[in-house]
């Protein structure tokens, strides 16, 4: 019972403080940030079910990239909208790549495509968070500098499945003029 209660008041505490933060920001900003919350959540519950320190320290990179990112949105919800394609597709990549991670972990006999195709998720998230960095630092400095934005755009990933550059660790992000 005094667990349930515990609960009860942690559950209220957060949604106080969810909604004092998003006082002041635009319904489409609120919702990016609702959204990137439960992705960071997400991030957070595949990174305590996959074990291993190496994906483990991967993933929690990725984690406080992400968070600061939010972060920044939550500085500067003027330059919300440029985070469209990381909202739209980085984001839902990210997790399908988590999630398929965990099925392939969770295989009783852990043969060589499984060890493979862990290995390529993992050359894969080392990718996206170096992606995620740049457009985190490339960002910040934009907006800390009130300059006009550009379109940041992450080549090679238009289809992560079948994209060989992509898998491969072969794309960056390009200033490209809006």
């Amino acid at each position: 019972e005094k667990q349930l209660e515990l609960r009860r008041k942690e559950e209220q505490e957060r949604a106080r403080r969810a909604q004092e933060e998003s006082r002041g920001l635009s319904d489409e900003v609120r919702e990016m940030m609702e959204a990137g919350k439960a992705y960071i959540e997400k991030i957070k519950r595949s990174n305590d079910a996959i074990p291993g320190e190496e994906i483990s320290n991967k993933i929690s990179h990725m984690q406080t990239i992400v968070e600061r990112i939010f972060e920044r949105v939550k500085e500067y919800p003027d330059c919300a909208g440029e985070l469209r394609r990381f909202m739209d597709y980085y984001l839902p990549t990210t997790v399908k790549l988590l999630d398929a991670y965990e099925e392939l972990d969770r295989q009783p006999v852990q043969g060589e495509n499984i060890r493979n195709g862990k290995q390529e998720i993992e050359k894969t998230l080392d990718t996206l968070n170096l992606a995620f960095e740049k457009l985190l630092d490339r960002k910040v400095w934009q907006w800390e500098k009130g300059l006009a934005p550009d379109a940041y755009i992450i080549h090679g990933a238009a289809d992560i499945s079948r994209d060989a550059d992509f898998q491969a660790g072969r794309f960056s992000i390009q200033s490209q003029s809006s």
